[in-house]
Parts: C-alpha cells; structure tokens; sequence
C-alpha cells in the first residue's frame, strides 16, 4: 500500500481549505484527499481538492472528484474500505494505525478535516509543508 502524509486542518470550510492547500508550493493540488464530515454541496464538487464526505451516504473513497464512480482515479488503488465500521465512516482504508485513527476520527467528528497526500518518496518534504501550512498532526503513514 503506498505511505500516505496525514495532517489535520482547523475546519472543514471549502474556501479557507483551499486557499490553505493552494499556498502549499511543489505539491500536485490533484492529489490531494480531504476527510469531511460536511454534507456534500457544488462547493465540493467545484473544487480542486478530492473531498471524501466521511459518515454520509457519499463516504466511497474513488479519488475522482467528478464522477465518483467507485474504482475510477488516481487514489482508487490506493484507498477503499476496512472492516472496522468507524474506519469506513471515517479514514476509509488510509494506512493509519487503529491506535492513530482515533485522532483523526475525532477530528472530524469536531468538524475539522482530515489532508493526506500520497509521500511519493517524499514524505519528510510534504511533511513540513504541511506543518508549515497550519496542519496539525502530521505524520506519514
């Protein structure tokens, strides 16, 4: 399975996560998967970043921001779902530990997001990117 960069951003708002991810330089703003529990609206739809809606009825993780057909886009292979119902509520099948999840389980539930990035062999890099983004928590998994 490939490593994953994991931070926690302060809200869920579309608009502030943008301008956030958008000022992060060097990184494919494409790749990024955005952990909500906000109800899926056109804001999400429009934007550039992948928003995985944790908890609703649109909780699939496909990567593809336009059709959300399962099994289509670049983090499909990566991400699915695990047997534990609070991971498929939540994380969906990224590489965090049970014992880690529960941080960004929270984290979400208080209505903040979940960022992760594929490390691509650059994890300490998007590490500190992130943290120097605002991003709490930041690990590689």
């Amino acid at each position: 399975m490939a490593a994953f960069v994991t931070g926690i951003a302060p809200t869920r708002d579309v608009e502030t996560l943008e301008k956030t991810l958008d000022g992060i330089s060097g990184i494919d703003r494409s790749k990024f998967i955005v952990l909500t529990s906000a109800d899926r609206d056109d804001d999400h739809d429009d934007s550039f970043i992948n928003f995985v809606h944790a908890g609703g009825d649109d909780n699939m993780i496909t990567g593809d921001p336009g059709t959300r057909v399962p099994g289509i886009g670049i983090a499909s292979e990566s991400l699915g779902y695990l047997s534990h119902p609070h991971f498929i509520q939540r994380v969906g099948n990224l590489p965090i530990p049970e014992d880690e999840a529960d941080n960004y389980n929270d984290a979400i539930d208080e209505g903040r997001a979940v960022v992760a990035y594929p490390a691509d062999g650059n994890g300490a890099a998007i590490e500190a990117a992130f943290r120097s983004a605002g991003l709490a928590h930041v690990k590689t998994f």
